[in-house]
């Protein structure tokens, strides 16, 4: 079964990584990307409920808890999985954003090889393992 993932992503390499190695993956999925947080929050709706949201943190004009609050406050979205996505590992951030509805938080990795095995690893337990509506 075909799935579709929004991502909410502002730099343009990450964007592209992530297609590579999707494309590289030979996965199964249709992703969207957009790059701010009002016309995320305007696709959630177009998507007509997509099968998981990707988060960067750092996204602007709305950061990602707030983001995630408005998500889990409609009753048309706050059962899609969100999962956040940062460059860095910040106890204080990771909780924040679980506390705001959070599904999973997960660090970048820094490098290619880390990069293909963390979205493999993601695609495995998202797509093969949990059960989605």
């Amino acid at each position: 079964m075909k799935r579709n993932i929004l991502m909410l992503e502002h730099d343009e390499d990450d964007r592209y990584i992530t297609q590579a190695v999707l494309d590289e993956l030979k996965a199964d999925i249709t992703i969207s990307f957009v790059s701010n947080s009002t016309d995320f929050l305007r696709q959630v709706e177009r998507l007509q409920q997509p099968d998981l949201l990707l988060i960067t943190y750092r996204a602007t004009p709305l950061p990602a808890p707030e983001i995630l609050r408005r998500l889990r406050s409609g009753a048309s979205t706050r059962h899609i999985p969100a999962v956040v996505l940062s460059g860095v590992s910040n106890p204080t951030i990771i909780r924040e954003c679980y506390e705001a509805g959070a599904s999973s938080f997960i660090v970048k990795p820094s490098s290619d090889k880390g990069t293909t095995e963390k979205i493999s690893a993601f695609l495995k337990y998202w797509f093969d393992t949990v059960e989605l509506s």
